[in-house]
Parts: structure tokens; sequence; C-alpha cells
């Protein structure tokens, strides 16, 4: 047989960053929101900002050490008050794909949605959401 190769083709690491990425996340709105409703329990938020950064950073610090990646899946569902979480399996949260200059998280959300690797987590961010 003409032409053998020496094992399997080695993947080239990226380089160039990514047009689109796809998100998932967990929102947690607080009292200094442009809307502080919480449209998947039908009821206004009352926690402060750091309360809400309390709650999250604890959310980060589990996930963090959960190797099966179940526990981010598990608390979307539980807390976040976005309507993403109702998405059905390991979707909780799926915000789809996202391009440069979209717009509609903001600047922030942006920059630090094009900065992760896939599966990373990234600290927390104020969208304009």
């Amino acid at each position: 047989a003409a032409g053998s190769t020496a094992g399997p083709a080695v993947k080239r690491r990226r380089t160039e960053e990514p047009i689109q990425v796809r998100l998932r996340h967990i929102l947690l709105k607080h009292r200094e929101c442009k809307s502080t409703m919480d449209k998947v329990r039908n009821k206004q938020v009352k926690r402060t900002r750091g309360e809400a950064e309390r709650i999250l950073r604890g959310i980060i610090e589990e996930c963090a050490a959960d190797q099966s990646r179940k526990i981010f899946t598990q608390k979307c569902r539980e807390l976040s008050e976005c309507q993403s979480c109702l998405k059905a399996g390991e979707l909780a949260g799926d915000l789809s794909w996202m391009k440069r200059g979209g717009g509609k998280f903001g600047e922030a959300f942006e920059s630090m949605a094009f900065g992760l690797q896939v599966n990373q987590l990234s600290d927390l961010v104020d969208s304009d959401q």
C-alpha cells in the first residue's frame, strides 16, 4: 500500500480568535439592575449586589471542584433568573452562539466570553441585561 502515516494526525493549536463562541450562564439579579424582575419565578428581586456576588462566588467554587461538571447545570436550574435555565438537559443556561459585536450583553461580557477556553468558567461579569 502506498503512503502510510505515523500515527494519528496532530491537531494544530488554535492561534486565531474564534469568530463566535457558545455560552452558558447563571444570571443573578440584584436591586441595582435595570430590571429587577425574576422572569423565571415571576417575582421582584430584593437581594443586594453583595448578596448576589457572594452566592455566585460560592457557585464558582463548587463548579471548580466538580470534575463531572454537573453542579453548573444543577445550580443554573436552581438559581438562575434567566429563562435559559429552563432549557433541557445540559443546555440549562445556554445563550447559544454569540458573535463579536453583537452588543446584546455589553462590552465587558463579550470580552470575557471571547477570552475563555472551552469549558472554562469565567469570574463574575456584569452584563447589560
